[in-house]
C-alpha cells in the first residue's frame, strides 16, 4: 500500500529519466492502467489505476505531459476466470483476448498522439 501512495511520482520520475536519457523530450508515450479485477478493482490496486490516469496528457495535471503522454484505460478488458486458461488474476488469468484488446489499445493510443503532432 505505502508503494501504491508513491506510483503517481514514480511514473513521472520514470517517463522524464527515460526521455533524458534517450534525449527526446517530447518523447511520446502510452502506457496502460492495471486492470486486475475490472471495475471491481479494491485497494492499492485503484490508487494505482488512478496514478496512471492522472499522469495523462489530455489531464493537465502535468503541463508538458500534453500531446505526449496518454493512459488507455483497459479495466473493461478484464476476463473473468471461467472464460479463462488460469486462476491468475496477476496475469490476467493468461487471457489472450484480454492481451490482444490492451496491446490493440495501446497501438491505438500511440497513433493518437502521433496524428496530432501532424
Amino acid at each position: 500500500p505505502a508503494h501504491a501512495s508513491r506510483y503517481e511520482q514514480n511514473l513521472v520520475r520514470l517517463i522524464k529519466a527515460w526521455r533524458t536519457e534517450f534525449k527526446a523530450p517530447k518523447a511520446p508515450f502510452v502506457l496502460a492502467t492495471i486492470g486486475f479485477g475490472g471495475w471491481e478493482m479494491e485497494g492499492p490496486h485503484v490508487t494505482v489505476a488512478n496514478a496512471q490516469l492522472a499522469v495523462s496528457g489530455e489531464k493537465g495535471k502535468y503541463p508538458e505531459f500534453a500531446g505526449n503522454v496518454k493512459t488507455v484505460e483497459i479495466r473493461d478488458f478484464w476476463r473473468a476466470v471461467e472464460v479463462s486458461p488460469r486462476n491468475q488474476g496477476y496475469h490476467y488469468n493468461r487471457n489472450a483476448e484480454t492481451y490482444m484488446l490492451v496491446g490493440d489499445a495501446l497501438g491505438r493510443g500511440m497513433v493518437n498522439l502521433l496524428e496530432a503532432r501532424k
